[in-house]
């Protein structure tokens, strides 16, 4: 689909990024059905993209990186989620927990500069990958609250930390994991901590639990923390929105909206290509394409990417424009209404496409299934609503 220009690359640098996510969706495609099929991670794709310096770009130039806004990080991973969204979706995570970290400075900066030059060196096999592991049975969402069951106990040299992680997005291909934990000094209250662990320290396994429906390849597997020991400067302040002057964790959340829209793109152009090719004896040589009501869905699926493309990129322009407390309510709103727009979107091309939407030898019913996840990554429906009330009903 061609896009206005508010809503496409603007310069030599985003255009810069989507080459690079292009290059990489294109080896990621020839793998994506087999990972797939049997739960693998797309690692072909993940060394393309460490060699290309792509998991580097939200680290600030002065340490290797390559300084990335949120909009040339929503414009690539666009671009890369239509080739493999498994993929896309675990370098998003991985990108938007770095613009946090660099955009907040929530953390002292010897440890981001550490973590930055790993990330931005590592060009080899499976490069540098970090993701938040906060997710576990009992609590369910980590944005709902509470406190984990993953305890984490003052020792004399440092912390020991037990307890089982699930959703772990990424967990074969991760270097470090960034642990919540319920943490313990003594007859102290207890209070909810971050630990940055590496994924080889002794005591870390993982087990393979991930059987789901859609994004089979993320391997989100549940990491399983067995009395790992670490020093106690691996405890750093926790990246939240009560932390933040500013709502850094919306923003660049944006970032995995993207990946669910990136997936209705390719279910679009699946359909559109299908429409064109099938070319039923009934028609006399004549494809599907010039059927009135196959024309109508195909508009139809083009308005709808039009509407939430447009409030993706427009709000990440804003965002990077002018960041302010104030876009809370628009950053919520631009995650909902993409994501719903990108299942609607999946759905509009299952039924133009038919029953062959359906065989598991064409794309579009992983696409199918793997947009599905944007609904609940994280729920964020109910926020974007309360958000709004608030500012229609208690206005001055």
């Amino acid at each position: 689909m061609t896009y206005p220009a508010p809503f496409v690359a603007q310069n030599d640098r985003e255009r810069r990024v989507i080459a690079q996510a292009e290059s990489t969706a294109l080896v990621a495609a020839e793998h994506a059905a087999r990972h797939d099929r049997d739960g693998t991670f797309p690692i072909e794709g993940l060394a393309e993209l460490a060699h290309s310096g792509y998991l580097a770009l939200a680290i600030p130039h002065a340490l290797g990186g390559g300084g990335a806004s949120v909009t040339q990080m929503v414009l690539g991973n666009l671009a890369l989620a239509r080739g493999d969204a498994s993929l896309g979706l675990v370098v998003a995570m991985h990108t938007a927990l770095v613009g946090r970290l660099r955009d907040s400075g929530i953390w002292p900066a010897a440890h981001f500069e550490r973590l930055g030059q790993a990330i931005a060196a590592a060009r080899a096999d499976r490069g540098a990958l970090i993701n938040s592991l906060a997710s576990e049975p009992e609590l369910g969402s980590p944005s709902r609250g509470g406190l984990p069951a993953t305890t984490a106990t003052r020792a004399a040299s440092g912390w020991r930390i037990a307890g089982r992680k699930t959703f772990a997005s990424g967990s074969s291909v991760l270097r470090w994991g960034l642990i919540s934990a319920t943490a313990h000094i003594e007859d102290a209250e207890p209070y909810l901590a971050n630990f940055l662990i590496p994924m080889a320290t002794r005591g870390v396994r993982i087990e393979p639990t991930w059987d789901t429906l859609g994004m089979r390849a993320t391997c989100s597997h549940t990491v399983v923390l067995d009395d790992v020991e670490v020093a106690a400067e691996a405890e750093l302040p926790r990246v939240t929105a009560a932390a933040d002057s500013l709502p850094h964790e919306r923003a660049w959340s944006l970032c995995v909206s993207a990946v669910y829209l990136g997936v209705a793109e390719a279910a679009r152009d699946f359909a559109v290509q299908f429409a064109r090719d099938r070319k039923p004896t009934a028609l006399g040589g004549k494809s599907i394409a010039s059927l009135p009501n196959i024309r109508e869905r195909v508009g139809h699926m083009d308005l709808l990417l039009f509407q939430a493309r447009g409030v993706l990129v427009s709000s990440a322009r804003a965002w990077d424009a002018a960041p302010t407390p104030a876009m809370d309510a628009a950053l919520a709103a631009a995650k909902v209404i993409t994501s719903n727009t990108a299942v609607a979107i999946v759905e509009e091309a299952m039924r133009l496409v038919g029953g062959s939407s359906l065989d598991r030898a064409l794309p579009l019913e992983r696409h199918y299934r793997d947009v599905r996840g944007g609904l609940h990554h994280p729920p964020q429906d109910d926020a974007a609503l309360a958000l709004f009330a608030r500012q229609a009903l208690d206005a001055d």
